[in-house]
């Protein structure tokens, strides 16, 4: 867990392409750094992520936006040194300067105001119902069958797409 929040921080994601990929806490425990999603994979797919909660592979992801590329496992360290190989061949003020021309584009979209707003409605989330349902259980009955009892509703409706694995 959080694996997806840290990601959701790097500048450059790389993904194995059997990996998953997901959100779930959306579902009832409020929001991460998921507000990103609007900016990597567009409105409709943000919603459908954070209103199902459900996992996408690293090959989707790749293919939405959440991650830059997706490799087969045992190709991926591989594929990750020589792409830092290659971003170390770069003057770093030369690369300061690229990063931050890229940077102050999401600025300009409206990033830092995403965020703000996510802090704000994830405190908000944390009073719902259904998040102090969550709390109670964990600590009346353990984490693991607050879990289980969160995802039940998602294990028993069928997804419109297919993952990988899962």
């Amino acid at each position: 867990a959080g694996g997806n929040d840290i990601a959701g921080q790097c500048d450059i994601v790389i993904a194995a392409d059997d990996a998953v990929i997901q959100q779930p806490q959306s579902r009832r425990l409020g929001l991460s750094f998921n507000h990103i999603y609007a900016y990597k994979c567009g409105p409709q797919w943000a919603k459908i992520l954070l209103l199902t909660g459900d996992p996408v592979s690293g090959r989707e992801a790749e293919r939405l936006g959440i991650a830059a590329m997706a490799f087969p496992r045992e190709e991926l360290e591989d594929a990750v040194i020589k792409l830092a190989r290659r971003l170390a061949l770069l003057d770093p003020t030369m690369g300061a300067m690229n990063k931050l021309a890229v940077n102050r584009a999401y600025e300009s979209m409206g990033l830092p105001q995403a965020r703000e707003s996510a802090k704000a409605l994830d405190t908000i989330a944390h009073v719902a119902p259904v998040m102090q349902k969550f709390v109670a259980t964990a600590a009346e009955s353990g984490l693991r069958t607050a879990l289980r009892e969160n995802e039940a509703p998602y294990r028993e409706v069928e997804r419109p797409f297919k993952v990988p694995g899962i």
